[in-house]
């Protein structure tokens, strides 16, 4: 069976697990690759590591909440028959209370509304074999102090993965999320620091501590991410959809 995953738009893609996921699609042979952030360093970081590479690297920099990358996105897929993947793997996780309204909506833009514009844009190129994953969280199942609008929105993107995946079932278009916790990446790192602050703690003391919360006594890589998200879009889980993925090394079940 044919494997390959030729084309990909990647949000969230010059950092952690999205910059996982562009590194594993071109790893597996995928020759077009849209990639979306606001980190114009990084993604031009990004852009010159695959300078020599037999591929087409579009780079949009890009603040999700407002349209301004519209255009640039429009021309980037206009090339394509087909978008065969989308990985929606940006985000925000601002703490709040419920009374700060700024704060929940920021949220809820970033990483709700923004998902669903970049999917409706690219509705067109989407046809049978094609699929779109949400990078959500396990926030998405359960809550967390001071996380109300985080949670929210996770929750809400996985509504928005079951309701696309039945109006698109029957075109063979396939919606799946993945629910990570514990992901070594910048973004646990800065949450990390913030605690270790708080105590009077170092970074290094608060992650061996965290660790020993995770049953596989090991912090899940963006690698290990982006292994399941090729999966995922892949013609090999070409039966799955509107399935959320779990991949906490055991820490949502118990320590």
């Amino acid at each position: 069976m044919e494997n390959v995953i030729n084309s990909v738009l990647v949000t969230g893609a010059a950092n952690g697990i999205g910059a996982a996921c562009v590194d594993k699609f071109i790893e597996q042979g995928c020759r077009y690759v849209i990639a979306l952030d606001k980190d114009e360093v990084k993604l031009h970081e990004m852009r010159h590591k695959y300078r020599d590479k037999d591929i087409i690297f579009i780079a949009i920099i890009a603040d999700l909440t407002s349209q301004d990358y519209y255009s640039q996105l429009t021309d980037a897929l206009q090339p394509l028959s087909q978008l065969e993947a989308i990985v929606l793997s940006h985000g925000i996780a601002d703490e709040n209370e419920i009374s700060e309204r700024d704060i929940f909506a920021r949220v809820m833009d970033v990483n709700v509304t923004s998902c669903q514009s970049i999917i409706a844009q690219c509705e067109n190129k989407l046809a049978k074999g094609s699929a779109v994953l949400f990078i959500s969280s396990i926030l998405g199942k359960m809550g967390n102090l001071r996380n109300t609008a985080y949670c929210s929105s996770k929750h809400a993107q996985l509504g928005m993965m079951k309701g696309l995946a039945m109006d698109w079932a029957r075109h063979g278009i396939r919606v799946n999320a993945i629910l990570p916790c514990y992901v070594d990446t910048p973004l646990l790192r800065s949450e990390l620091q913030k605690q270790a602050d708080m105590v009077g703690s170092t970074l290094d003391q608060v992650m061996r501590k965290a660790k020993k919360r995770i049953p596989m006594r090991a912090y899940v890589q963006s690698s290990d991410i982006a292994d399941s998200t090729y999966f995922l879009c892949s013609q090999q889980a070409r039966m799955i959809t509107a399935q959320s993925l779990i991949i906490d090394g055991g820490s949502s079940c118990g320590g």
